[in-house]
């Protein structure tokens, strides 16, 4: 065995010592308490509430009926009514068709009239269509620029059959329309002049097939179909196509044995649902899934029809009613039907049933309903307002995103029976614009927030800026910003609202880089900006930036727009994989564009991040990223003035984004990790950006000084697996007389907050110790940490119910433990109730009472010095605290050390 020297002995004992201090070395920051940098503007806590997922409708606006408007339903994406001999076709939706006739027709002319009324490009006219085989003739194609035939195959996309020829289909006018199948020979004219002459000399040549029509992004209508058998002469189709069909509405199901159909005479939109009664017993329509609570609930439907028997509307429990209302046989025109009913027992998974007990025909529409709960709180849900107000946003931007890219506000105000539904499904929702203008101001009014208003610029491939929309935008500003004598002003008077909203921030448009260039949105800039400031001089514009990196996108704007701009809003979403570096590449972009403002013409120029998170998850590197994000806002505030995550909320039967801050089902909801850091981060918000000595690359910080001087922040993320000693040292005229560490420090990057477990990410207090004006701490692996330094010496005692929203009941760690002779108690309750907190021995025995009253919901405090209830110091040992309310029993141990 080799024998090992004195001098190696010394030496591993050395590379130990040297390892372990380097383990355990502390991270030194300076905070210069007096060199405010920048000040950081309380916007970058901004919120984006997009109408998506049912964030909205169905969510945040507490009318608890989905598909009300029944305008939802398993048929074609489109929204097909009829008017006299003319079909309409009034969706903004990709892909619409309605195909007719026979598939076994084979050689045929087929002619008819098309009208285009909005959107963005023009006809699609189907032939020799069977299932995936198929042609259309696609007239103002790619953005109205292009005609061409495509072709459909089973398996494949369908494709352009042949070449693509330039042309556009105008607004308002009718066209004559003539196609001829004969064999594989194909022809198609357009008023008269053919466009398209040509063979499928393919194996897989459609050779049979019926018609059809449709759309793409377009509104248009058709009349005077002909189909003309070429073989005989015989007419093959000479009418209206049908539109009413058997349909399956999604949210509703049948009750009885009832015809259920979709029927375009509808109250307003586009659909009603239209019931057939053969036999004299009740049947209808029912709606389960509800959260039903004792309350009352109020609501209306729309109903007519012939039928003698009465209509019944019903509140049940599986099969048992709970609430019951019965009205006599509807009209032969609409009628609004109110109600109240209020349930006897409470279920979370209730049903709203309609039903009438005879023969007959019933049309339904607009059914509504809303629990006093919601009524009494302006119509919002109670939990999830709740959960928006304790964020606390100072600004919400509005409606969208890429909703207001189709968004036309006049359709959100006024009575809700009278708001006709969103132009397109989208985000498994076609949006019935219960909550409009007013509801939003509303909404801002409530959380005392600054409303940020994105416009609707026109159909996303203009290359040119439209009289409509800038109209349309006009009139928005005048009905937020007018006075009552303004016309648009009267209106918003007319509605319940004289005083004006005084709308400050307006955003021109969404993510325009997707669809057009820099040099085409400057032109709309140019249009838009002028318009909407000769309605109102004081209002700020926001331009709309760049997505992910694109910093040509910037220049372009700035250099030609500056003097016109207030704000240029930006959006990024990051890998959640990306939780560290992701936070690092934009605050480099963020800097770079910074320089581009400073040396534009306008240097006064704020940025706006309108939109950034992950793409998807809700494992705790979404929190990092948010406190990463966050943190990178307050450094780099000079410049960024505003922000806002998305998504907001998101309803858990969402198949999408699930990245969302407030995740929702009809009666529950949880806080997402970013969430959570978002809210700790905002609590803790100071305008004044301290300079700060000091790195380390695992740590994200900032530190900041609140107005009065009396505290200082600092916020710090741990992106490493280690825990990081810090030492934290104060130059200048701050007295440090108290600190308390808080943080959230799961330890795992996988650690997530779920419906059943919503609590599991949290804040909790950590460890801290002052010496000699130095402000020692452990940050965790994977933590969000914010030490709070105050001037004041009773930092920490009492309530703090402007924290955390409560999920649950918690009682944490005494600090310090073990003591001597003071310690602090943290609890949490999630509802008023009475509350014990006190100390026993470890016989059980009662030593001393802290706290013995009816409390709040709310996070709380409390401070024992190792007295007993006559104020005599106790001796050293073990105890335990106790906290006692009607349900739960919580208890920690403590160890006093004397």
């Amino acid at each position: 065995m080799r024998k090992i020297t004195v001098r190696t002995f010394i030496l591993g004992l050395f590379i130990l010592l040297l390892n372990y201090l380097c383990l355990n070395a502390q991270t030194v920051y300076t905070i210069h308490s007096d060199q405010v940098l920048h000040r950081v503007d309380e916007k970058i806590y901004g919120q984006f509430l997009e109408h998506i997922y049912n964030s909205v409708n169905n969510g945040l606006w507490g009318d608890l009926i989905w598909n009300r408007s029944f305008e939802r339903t398993s048929q074609s994406s489109g929204l097909w009514s009829r008017e006299g001999d003319e079909i309409v076709q009034s969706s903004l939706n990709e892909n619409v068709r309605l195909l007719f006739g026979d598939i076994h027709w084979q050689d045929y002319e087929f002619t008819l009239q098309a009208k285009k009324e909005g959107g963005s490009e023009g006809f699609l006219i189907l032939f020799r269509a069977n299932g995936e085989n198929f042609y259309w003739c696609n007239l103002g194609g790619w953005g109205n620029t292009l005609h061409a035939i495509e072709k459909g195959t089973p398996g494949v996309r369908w494709g352009v059959f042949g070449s693509q020829i330039p042309g556009a289909i105008e607004t308002g006018r009718w066209y004559d329309i003539r196609i001829r199948c004969e064999g594989n020979h194909f022809q198609v004219w357009v008023d008269g002049s053919e466009l398209f002459n040509f063979r499928d000399n393919t194996a897989t040549a459609h050779l049979s097939g019926q018609v059809g029509v449709g759309t793409w992004m377009t509104q248009a209508r058709y009349r005077n179909f002909l189909v003309t058998d070429l073989t005989t002469g015989d007419t093959l189709f000479n009418e209206v196509p049908t539109l009413e069909e058997d349909v399956a509405l999604l949210n509703w199901q049948t009750v009885g044995n009832i015809d259920m159909y979709g029927s375009g005479d509808a109250l307003n939109s586009h659909l009603c649902v239209k019931l057939i009664n053969r036999q004299p017993v009740e049947a209808g329509i029912e709606q389960s899934g509800l959260n039903l609570k004792v309350q009352p609930y109020r609501g209306s439907f729309w109903a007519k029809g012939n039928t003698p028997g009465n209509i019944i509307i019903q509140l049940m429990s599986g099969t048992q009613i709970l609430a019951k209302k019965e009205f006599s046989a509807p009209e032969v025109d609409w009628k609004e039907f109110p109600f109240e009913l209020t349930p006897t027992v409470e279920t979370t998974n209730g049903t709203l049933r309609i039903t009438f007990n005879d023969t007959g025909v019933v049309y339904l529409d607009q059914v509504s309903m809303m629990g006093q709960d919601a009524i009494d709180n302006d119509g919002f849900r109670p939990d999830l307002f709740q959960a928006v107000e304790a964020l606390r946003p100072p600004c919400i931007r509005w409606p969208g995103g890429y909703f207001s890219e189709l968004y036309r506000w006049k359709d959100g105000i006024g009575p809700q029976h009278k708001r006709v539904v969103y132009p397109v499904e989208a985000w498994n929702d076609r949006d019935v614009n219960s909550f409009g203008t007013d509801e939003f101001m509303t909404l801002c009014r409530r959380l005392n927030a600054e409303p940020i208003i994105c416009i609707n610029t026109g159909h996303r491939y203009s290359a040119s800026p439209q009289t409509e929309f800038i109209e349309e935008a006009k009139h928005w500003v005048e009905y937020c910003n007018g006075p009552a004598t303004s016309p648009w002003g009267a209106v918003r008077a007319a509605n319940g609202h004289p005083e004006p909203y005084n709308v400050k921030y307006w955003e021109i448009g969404n993510e325009i880089f997707l669809t057009r260039s820099a040099s085409v949105y400057v032109n709309f800039l140019k249009a838009f900006v002028p318009a909407l400031k000769a309605i109102d001089p004081s209002i700020k514009i926001i331009a709309c930036g760049s997505g992910g990196f694109d910093q040509n996108w910037n220049r372009t704007v700035i250099n030609q727009c500056a003097d016109l701009i207030d704000y240029i809003s930006v959006h990024h979403y990051e890998g959640i994989e990306n939780y560290r570096s992701g936070v690092i590449n934009y605050e480099n972009y963020t800097k770079e564009l910074a320089s581009v403002i400073a040396a534009s013409t306008n240097p006064n120029i704020k940025i706006y991040m309108s939109e950034w998170n992950v793409w998807s998850g809700l494992d705790w590197r979404n929190g990092l990223y948010a406190g990463g994000m966050l943190t990178m806002f307050e450094r780099q505030g000079k410049y960024m003035h505003m922000a806002g995550p998305a998504l907001f909320l998101r309803h858990s039967s969402a198949n999408d984004w699930n990245n969302a801050l407030i995740n929702f089902n009809n009666s529950d909801w949880f806080p997402a990790p970013n969430y959570v850091v978002m809210k700790f981060w905002r609590d803790h918000y100071a305008p004044n950006f301290l300079a700060i000595d000091g790195t380390n690359s695992s740590l994200n910080v900032s530190t900041t000084r609140t107005e009065d001087g009396q505290k200082i922040y600092f916020k710090a993320i741990n992106t490493s697996a280690k825990d990081i000693p810090v030492q934290l040292k104060i130059d200048g005229s701050f007295q440090l007389r108290a600190a308390i560490v808080e943080q959230i420090a799961p330890g795992s990057l996988t650690a997530s907050n779920t419906m059943t477990n919503p609590n599991h990410v949290h804040v909790e207090k950590g460890n801290v110790e002052i010496d000699t004006g130095r402000v020692q701490f452990t940050i965790p692996r994977y933590a969000a940490v914010i030490v709070t330094l105050s001037e004041d010496s009773t930092l920490g005692i009492g309530s703090d119910n402007n924290r955390n929203i409560i999920m649950d009941y918690h009682l944490s760690q005494n600090y310090p433990n073990p003591f001597n002779p003071r310690t602090v108690i943290q609890y949490e309750l999630p509802k008023t109730e009475h509350v014990t907190l006190r100390v026993v021995d470890i016989t059980g025995r009662e030593v001393a009472v802290l706290v013995n009253d009816v409390q709040k919901e709310g996070r709380y405090f409390s401070e024992w010095h190792g007295t007993n209830e006559n104020g005599l110091p106790v001796s050293s040992g073990i105890y335990f605290c106790e906290l006692l309310t009607t349900s739960r029993k919580i208890v920690r141990k403590m160890v006093l050390m004397r």
